[in-house]
């Protein structure tokens, strides 16, 4: 167990090197270890939060973004309200309303991909969870929908269907509908 709390650590202050965050995570995400420690899959993903709160460069958050999508298959309703005090849902916003306005040809990594990613973690965060929804559009989800919409609709064509994802769980919860 020291070992794993050692390795979240790590993953938490020494985020920019993204190799070691990759090999961090391999280590910690295997079901054996996961079962052998009682490890708990929220307090991993929480560590993953912690690096979108920091300032890190697009591979960062690309991978970061791929790995909290993952690790929302695996994670229960109870899991994701959890990791929601940690504000990830607002992070993730936030971070796309400002690649939404960055110009994708003056990048080193391109944003529409980590733009994509983010996308694809709010969908799985807000899959069969109504709370984090309700969270979705109070931080303005719906408007940032909208927003990335109308900026990439030709460049962004292949990732409608991501794009619209959390919006159409949103749809599904009734106390949201006439919202």
């Amino acid at each position: 167990r020291k070992a794993i709390w050692t390795l979240v650590d790590i993953m938490s202050r020494h985020h920019k090197y993204d190799g070691l965050l990759r090999n961090c995570f391999r280590c910690l995400y295997s079901k054996e270890l996961v079962e052998h420690t009682g490890f708990v899959l929220t307090k991993f993903a929480a560590a993953l939060v912690s690096v979108l709160h920091s300032r890190s460069p697009l591979n960062i958050l690309l991978y970061v973004f791929d790995e909290l999508s993952d690790l929302m298959w695996n994670l229960s309703a109870s899991g994701k309200i959890q990791l929601t005090e940690m504000k990830p849902i607002e992070k993730t916003l936030d971070i796309i309303r400002y690649l939404n306005n960055l110009d994708p040809l003056g990048q080193q990594q391109n944003p529409l991909k980590v733009m994509k990613a983010g996308w694809i973690f709010l969908c799985n965060i807000t899959a069969d969870c109504p709370e984090c929804c309700i969270q979705f559009c109070e931080s303005g989800g719906v408007e940032i929908v909208l927003a990335c919409y109308q900026s990439h609709r030709e460049t962004f064509a292949e990732a409608l269907p991501i794009l619209f994802g959390a919006f159409g769980n949103v749809v599904e919860v009734d106390d949201l509908q006439s919202r």
